[in-house]
């Protein structure tokens, strides 16, 4: 049959093939995200610990350096237990500028329970850790090969780490980044502020002995815990001991959601393609009664009719899983670039047994899925009636209306992925267009954190910024320069405030805001135009000068109907206690701040000179790019200071929607897809139905039917599956979509007006796949159409 019918075969193989893909596609990303071990030696034995303390009902907490070294002395369900703690490092040295890494102090056995050697040098000794050591550095590949161009000579060079010397000891293997896309490591040496007990500084690490599960050792280690709470009841008390997978403790929560849900869509993309497959096969049935009643007639028995035909489709559907299994290929290798800057480095997505094992598995169940069926209504024959020559079929409805079912069920399933295609696309687009007026593509920004030990206070930043910014506003091309604590798009700072003069209830809580601290200048770099009042000036945020402007639905939010000039609030600190009272100067233009904030609060601006936070942005608005002007002028004042996250404002807004935008791709292609099936297998359907009412048609049309008349007669069985499928999908996006909703990656809350265009799009698609057969009809001949056969 698959030869004989090749046209008919291939339609079928690439309806398959496009669900087995994306099916297969999909699970090698959940089986590299929720399922596959990190990949080093005894991945699938290395684990997490943490505490949790359930009276307080806190979330997972890290581990103290004492209690670290508690349960490795204590426990014997443990072949290794290590950890590490991280932060971000300035590596600096004669002839090569500053530049800030990602490193772990890490305790001196990690690399040896890892079983990762170094590819240059050697690693950590057990000596390396301790207090009074000399300084020791490993480098990540990439640094290495980056930085000091892949030379040997490397190993024992003193450079300088933070501002004080150490020795490069040896470099890691290509791709090795553990465990948060780390790019150097120190030994974890001993502070006395590590020493305290309810210092919760490390993330914890430990490798099972063979045969041990993360059950056994977690009621060894809860054990342990209770002894230590009865030893040191004002630090461990109440403490539980949590051992978890990598996946369980960083691919949880939100990200398994996410990563599920795409695993269901993918779902009904086959499920839609199985509809549609055993809608052709249906009508194919049809076409074979007379040859399925032969064999029948010659003995054949209804069993091995049917399992006659089920082989055929499982072939159909071996043939469709291995061209599915290309674009598999090809959609994984897709999303691995998509998404490798900012990954975990231990996620993998190659494929492995347990994905060519769900392959093998898929092609099977997906040819008996959509062939069973079809096998039935084959087998069940009517020999008598079949094999009557030119046996008549006016008025007579073949296929029943399971095929009519089945096209609702792709039309729901399409509204459903519609939707939540539509929802992300919504958010997305909401997103990038948001502050229009700020010239983003002209914006340069970097961030500068500078070292405590040299910059104590506000005073010492601010006379930096002060000689800074009238260099890099010389530059050739620059227009305006700032610096703020966010840029917009990029998030906020949020606190508590209390409004002068405003009711204050006891019972609940201040209202909260979001702030950024900034310079004079600032609104002139983004184009933010002050409605009210006026900019910060140089005397603004002195003491008994303490000053704040705010957007203007902050106004009207905080002072109903009022002029907010002259008003004043107060902030509170994270022990709740009342800062100095702020008066407003300015009422701004409203600005999104956080393009990934679905409940945003009130905002404010507060000058640098009353806040003075370490870590700000410089944001530079240049005909022309300036970094390289831009880091010589922070050069030239501070040597060791490195700029840190170069780039144009756009790149940084989108960067931070990286994950919505993959995300969104995927789901369109996916909802694309079923669109394509969906459509297809209704015209499909009502193009059989219509051939099968030929001879009727052909009456009518005798009878004095006009061409209206016919094209109601055909469309109206479409109009009615299109309709019925509609008010299914709806009823199932709804709750979809709120799920989608409550997900932290940016997505808005459902808009009406997405379920309306969506069902708008796929009732456009449904009336022109019924149209096409009824225009067919609607233009037989007559006498042509009552002589068919």
């Amino acid at each position: 049959m698959i030869l004989a019918h090749r046209w008919f075969s291939a339609a079928v193989v690439a309806t398959l093939a496009l669900g087995i893909g994306v099916n297969t596609m999909v699970f090698t990303l959940v089986d590299a995200v929720l399922l596959k071990p990190v990949s080093v030696p005894g991945g699938s034995r290395l684990v997490v610990i943490s505490h949790r303390n359930l009276t307080l009902g806190d979330g997972s907490m890290r581990l103290s350096l004492p209690a670290l070294r508690d349960y490795r002395a204590q426990a014997s369900s443990l072949e290794a237990i290590e950890a590490t703690t991280g932060e971000d490092a300035v590596l600096s040295e004669h002839g090569n500028p500053p530049q800030s890494y990602a490193m772990q102090r890490a305790t001196a056995g990690i690399f040896e329970m890892l079983h990762i050697p170094p590819v240059l040098g050697r690693s950590f000794l057990p000596g390396d850790d301790k207090p009074g050591a000399a300084p020791v550095l490993l480098l990540g590949y990439d640094v290495w090969k980056d930085r000091y161009g892949s030379s040997p000579a490397v190993i024992g060079r003193v450079v300088r780490l933070n501002e004080k010397p150490a020795t490069i000891i040896g470099v890691m293997p290509e791709g090795f980044k553990f465990p948060f896309n780390s790019e150097m490591w120190m030994p974890l040496t001993p502070t006395p502020e590590l020493e305290k007990r309810d210092n919760r500084a490390l993330e914890v690490f430990a490798m099972l002995k063979p045969g041990v599960g993360s059950l056994q050792a977690g009621i060894e280690l809860n054990a342990i815990a209770r002894r230590l709470a009865v030893q040191y009841p004002k630090t461990d008390k109440d403490l539980t001991v949590r051992v978890e997978t990598f996946h369980q403790r960083y691919n949880g929560g939100s990200v398994r959601v996410i990563f599920l849900l795409m695993l269901a869509a993918v779902g009904f993309v086959l499920l839609i393609a199985c509809a549609n497959v055993a809608n052709m096969m249906l009508s194919r049935a049809l076409g074979r009664q007379r040859e399925m009643s032969i064999r029948t007639a010659l003995g054949a028995s209804r069993w091995r009719v049917i399992r006659q035909l089920l082989i055929e489709s499982v072939l159909l559907s071996v043939l469709g899983g291995v061209l599915g299994l290309g674009l598999a290929m090809l959609g994984a290798h897709w999303f691995d670039l998509s998404t490798r800057i900012i990954r975990p480095y231990w996620i993998d997505f190659h494929m492995d047994y347990s994905v060519f094992g769900y392959f093998a598995g898929l092609c099977i169940v997906t040819g008996l899925l959509f062939g069973i069926a079809p096998a039935l209504q084959s087998s069940r024959v009517e020999l008598n009636e079949v094999l009557k020559e030119g046996a008549r079929s006016v008025g007579k409805h073949r296929g029943g209306w399971f095929p009519a079912v089945l096209v609702v069920f792709q039309f729901a399933l399409t509204l459903v992925l519609l939707s939540g295609a539509g929802i992300f696309v919504h958010s997305l687009l909401q997103g990038l267009s948001a502050n229009r007026s700020v010239p983003a593509n002209q914006l340069m920004t970097a961030r500068i954190e500078f070292p405590d030990n040299r910059y104590k206070d506000t005073d010492a930043r601010q006379h930096f910024y002060d000689q800074l910014l009238p260099r890099i506003q010389a530059l050739p091309g620059v227009a305006h320069v700032a610096i703020a604590s966010s840029l917009p798009g990029l998030g906020s700072g949020r606190r508590e405030i209390e409004i002068e003069h405003a009711a204050i209830d006891t019972k609940t809580k201040h209202p909260q805001a979001e702030f950024i601290v900034q310079s004079p200048g600032y609104f002139d770099a983004i184009h933010l135009p002050l409605l009210l009042g006026r900019d910060f000036n140089d005397t603004d945020g002195t003491a008994g000068h303490k000053a704040a402007v705010v957007t203007r639905d902050s106004a009207g939010h905080f002072w109903p109907n009022q002029n907010a000039i002259g008003k004043r609030f107060r902030f509170y600190d994270d022990d709740n206690k009342p800062g100095e009272w702020v008066t407003v100067i300015g009422v701004a233009a409203n600005l999104i701040q956080d393009v990934n904030e679905k409940d945003p609060k009130p905002l404010l601006f507060v000058p640098f000179r009353q806040e003075g936070w370490n870590g700000m942005s410089l944001v530079v608005q240049s005909t022309v790019d300036p970094t390289a002007g831009v880091r010589a002028a922070v050069q030239n004042l501070d040597q060791d200071l490195p700029l840190r996250d170069v780039s144009m404002l756009t790149e940084a807004v989108e960067h931070r929607q990286w994950f919505l935008q993959v995300i969104t791709k995927v789901f369109l292609a996916f909802a694309l897809i079923a669109l394509l099936m969906a459509s297809v297998g209704l015209y499909a359907v009502i193009a059989h139905a219509t051939g099968s009412r030929t001879q009727e048609i052909g009456v009518r049309m005798a009878l004095g039917a006009n061409t209206g008349n016919i094209m109601l007669l055909v469309m109206k069985r479409g109009l009615w599956q299109i309709a019925a499928g509609l008010a299914l999908g709806l009823a199932a996006a709804v709750p979809v979509s709120r799920l989608m909703a409550s997900l932290p990656i940016g997505v808005s809350p459902s808009d009406p007006t997405v379920f309306l265009v969506v069902a708008a799009v796929l009732a456009t698609v449904g009336l022109a796949a019924c149209w096409l057969p009824a225009r067919r009809a609607a233009a037989l001949d007559p006498v042509k159409a009552i002589r068919y056969e």
